[in-house]
């Protein structure tokens, strides 16, 4: 079958690679109908990501129909389903207690070597242990709206349901996909004022079509405005939405006010951070950061975007065949490309 592999750094292709195959009893294979580029395969393809070797099949956003399954798999032969990007067995105790992104066997697809080995979804069939707790049924749901529940939808929504209240101030650090996802749960969870902070207009320009008002830190200090407008004091919720070398969470910390809650949602690439500890013990700060926990929210996300309340395939702005994801890659690494879907 074809899948998009890697073959070092800034170097993908479309290569034959061997079908895959079901191992237990728990397994279910599922062709592809849509795969997608998410900002942390970026990552990878920037060779920042230890332990993906050459030939690994990448990709972990995915929506299909199950072709094969092995008997502890409660779906049906055809169903449609979206995958969770992370694979939890739903049996540990990490999972019974509903951490599943520290399932003790969890994996992610398409992660190398550090995330469990698994073989990516950018394909033309992917194999989905522990089926029961990582595939969810779609029914009818655009395959484009659908896919983003298995990650950047449900991740934003992690990052945000928890902590916030109505009426509650929130400012988005990146208006990338998750920061775009991550504006538009607090819109439709009865945020208060949505600040949406990043450097190029085109993103603001979709973050201002969401209801957020618009920060261009090149043209003025986020800290100073988003205090401006919320009585001197700071957001209540920010949401970092970058990740990367720590620069994004180092403002976001900065944004927070007296109390406020900072969730970083993006996939750091820096090991250590200066963390501003008398500053943010001085002000109440609480800090959260971990993978995202979708099979713990996955569930209300996809009744929301079954009842219309969200909404998010306007983030993509590429839809290609799978012949063509080298060129995907390089779209998105150039910034010439928010999302892109992929068509195997």
């Amino acid at each position: 079958m074809k899948a998009v592999v890697y073959q070092g750094p800034f170097q993908v292709a479309v290569a034959e690679v061997p079908e895959p195959r079901l191992e237990a009893e728990t397994d279910a294979l599922v062709a592809v109908e849509l795969a997608a580029i998410c900002g942390s395969d970026l990552h990878i393809y920037h060779g920042k990501i230890a332990g993906v070797l050459p030939g690994t099949v990448l990709g972990h956003e995915f929506v299909g129909r199950i072709v094969e399954k092995g008997p502890l798999v409660p779906f049906a032969v055809g169903e449609r389903v979206v995958g969770s990007f992370q694979v939890a067995c739903g049996e540990c105790p990490a999972c019974r207690r509903g951490q599943y992104f520290a399932c003790l066997r969890g994996s992610v697809f398409g992660f190398g070597l550090a995330l469990g080995n698994l073989q990516g979804a950018q394909a033309q069939r992917v194999r989905v242990p522990f089926a029961r707790q990582s595939l969810f049924p779609i029914g009818d749901l655009p395959a484009e709206e659908a896919i983003l529940a298995g990650d950047i939808l449900t991740t934003a929504y992690g990052g945000v349901r928890p902590f916030l209240s109505p009426g509650m101030s929130v400012a988005v650090v990146g208006s990338g996909p998750v920061g775009l996802m991550a504006q538009m749960v607090a819109h439709a969870l009865g945020a208060g004022q949505v600040f949406a902070i990043d450097p190029e207009e085109s993103r603001l320009e979709k973050a201002k079509a969401l209801g957020s008002l618009p920060l261009n830190p090149k043209a003025e200090d986020p800290v100073a405005r988003v205090r401006r407008e919320t009585e001197g004091l700071g957001a209540e919720l920010v949401v970092e939405a970058v990740g990367g070398e720590g620069e994004a969470l180092a403002l976001a910390l900065r944004l927070a006010g007296p109390g406020g809650v900072v969730s970083s949602l993006g996939v750091p690439t820096a090991e250590r951070l200066d963390y501003p500890w008398l500053s943010a013990f001085s002000r109440g700060i609480t800090f959260r950061s971990a993978l995202a926990n979708i099979p713990r929210w996955i569930g209300e996300v996809l009744a929301l975007q079954r009842a219309g309340r969200l909404r998010g395939s306007f983030v993509f702005s590429h839809r290609l065949p799978l012949e063509e994801a080298p060129e995907g890659y390089r779209l998105f690494h150039e910034r010439q490309a928010s999302k892109v879907a992929l068509v195997p």
